[in-house]
């Protein structure tokens, strides 16, 4: 395989250039192998809800299958690709959440192949192999990695961008530049948060044309001085050259794509500017404050970090000789600041400093390996062995524990409370829930308002509970699914006077309106 621009000799890693050549084919479809094993464990056909937002992306499909649209109809705080081929999916191939499910692991196999591609290009095989493995491993990953959720398909296409500009030649026609800027556009109407890898591929873009500017740069003969100090003004040409075509076709892309899919861009960045970035205007559920980053994440997965700091340092000493070797160390500060300034934080945002924190750690995992063996001490050995053992174990759980919990997840579609809301379907053109996965698996779509009710609606003003309250009164949904809870909800005046309860159990509430009821029982008279 051609070495990269700047990347520097690879013979410390002690493994034969011919082996170099052939392996990396058959261990990443190996790795392939035992993610896909992993996700055949979960119950991706049955109607479980996996993932935080999932309901969200399955109600939004929903609606947009009934004929309505998103920012005008349907409020949305991000781009609308993944929904768009959410639906299609769902109106053209299957019904059934399997299918968007297995779109998400498809997005999650390009996740893995564009990590291992631009590590095997920067650091070799044995470090790209191992930071594959530990994404896989990497708290959240697995749930992530099969959830109908936005958060996946739009990391890996901007992933798969940076391993294009990481792996691919940069020629006269700058087709590397232009098929990165392509897939980032693509990322960038999944999700706007792809905005941050946009520094990432700059960095990748100075690091290739680096070579090319230094050999600019070089002594010129004294005969030729006055004409090389022209050359001098033009440092930078290699560099701007490529990141014009890169940004050129990122935005061809992102344009192109708004269009396609309805040409709303306005509102849906109006949306997401205030839901995202603008400031609060609504203490009603609390502050975005009060969801900060969780710094002690970086403890609970030792096994990764601590080889990771090791990998930073060795990254950092080496980056004459391997430049293109301090990308994954920029990019594990950028995500680490922008997460830390970034109110609120989820705990799925996780995944983006996983991804360059794991292939540093599997940077400094592989040297200490290559250390420990090359001078052959016993009580080194020891060491690293007990290491590799606890880590293993350790990571072994986490997986263990995600693959349990989804197991155990509710059965949604054996529920009781779906087979009362299924009797009453004819007699229903709404249902308001805060699950939204129960529209879905009811094939109830929500009032369209109301498709996705989040914090960061109330927040920014968007929603209040008088206005919460106004869309219930009239959309007057025909069921009102809502957990137990102990305290007052804004609509309950509502509730006690045009609703009835007809079931409980200890974690949920079914009401039905009293038409409803009524409809159901003179069908059941007539029949």
């Amino acid at each position: 395989m051609p070495q990269a621009v700047g990347a520097g000799p690879r013979s410390d890693l002690h493994i034969p250039q011919a082996a170099l050549l052939q392996k990396p084919g058959f261990v990443l479809a190996a790795i392939f192998i035992a993610f896909l094993s992993i996700e055949c464990l979960l119950p991706l056909a049955t109607a479980v809800k996996i993932g935080a937002d999932e309901g969200f992306e399955l109600a939004k499909a929903m609606l947009c299958s009934k004929g309505y649209h998103l920012y005008t109809e349907i409020w949305n705080d991000q781009p609308p690709l993944n929904t768009f081929l959410v639906t299609q999916i769902l109106e053209h191939v299957s019904t059934s959440v399997l299918a968007p499910r297995l779109m998400i692991i498809f997005f999650s196999a390009v996740l893995l192949g564009s990590v291992f591609t631009a590590a095997l290009r920067v650091h070799g095989l044995p470090v790209a192999a191992l930071a594959a493995m530990l994404v896989i491993a990497s708290p959240g990953f697995l749930e992530l990695s099969c959830s109908v959720m936005q958060e996946i398909p739009g990391l890996a296409l901007a992933l798969a961008a940076l391993a294009v500009l990481i792996v691919g030649r940069s020629g006269k026609t700058r087709l590397t530049e232009i098929v990165a800027g392509l897939l980032l556009g693509m990322a960038l109407q999944v999700k706007f948060i792809e905005l941050v890898y946009l520094p990432v591929a700059g960095l990748i873009l100075f690091l290739r044309s680096r070579k090319r500017s230094a050999q600019i740069l070089a002594p010129p003969p004294k005969a030729q001085v006055e004409d090389d100090r022209v050359k001098v003004l033009f440092w930078f040409k290699p560099f701007f050259l490529s990141l014009l075509a890169f940004v050129a076709s990122l935005a061809t892309t992102f344009v192109l794509l708004d269009f396609l899919l309805g040409g709303h861009f306005w509102l849906q960045f109006r949306q997401s500017w205030a839901a995202h970035f603008a400031a609060p205007v609504s203490s009603e559920y609390g502050s975005p404050d009060a969801h900060a980053f969780d710094w002690t994440v970086l403890l609970k997965i030792w096994d990764t970090s601590l080889p990771a700091m090791v990998g930073i340092v060795l990254s950092i000493r080496r980056w004459k000789q391997i430049p293109l070797g301090m990308i994954p160390v920029a990019w594990l500060i950028l995500t680490l600041v922008v997460v830390e300034n970034h109110k609120p934080w989820w705990t799925y945002y996780y995944i983006h400093s996983a991804i360059p924190l794991c292939w540093c750690g599997a940077l400094g995992a592989t040297r200490i390996c290559q250390y420990v063996f090359t001078r052959r001490g016993a009580v080194l050995r020891t060491v690293f062995g007990a290491f590799a053992v606890g880590a293993a174990i350790w990571m072994g759980s986490r997986l263990s524990l995600q693959i349990i919990g989804i197991r155990n997840s509710p059965r949604i579609f054996s529920s009781l409370v779906l087979q009362e809301i299924q009797r009453l379907k004819p007699f229903t053109k709404f249902i308001y829930t805060d699950e939204p996965v129960y529209s879905f698996h009811s094939g109830i779509p929500l009032p369209p308002e109301l498709g996705v009710v989040s914090l960061k609606r109330f927040w920014s003003g968007d929603l209040s509970n008088a206005r919460l309250v106004d869309i219930l009164v009239n959309r007057k949904p025909g069921l009102v699914l809502w957990h137990n809870e102990t305290g007052a909800l804004p609509f309950d005046p509502l509730l006690q006077t045009d609703y009835r309860l007809i079931y409980e159990d200890p974690q949920l509430h079914l009401y039905a309106r009293t038409e409803v009821l009524e409809q159901a029982k003179q069908s059941s008279l007539t029949e």
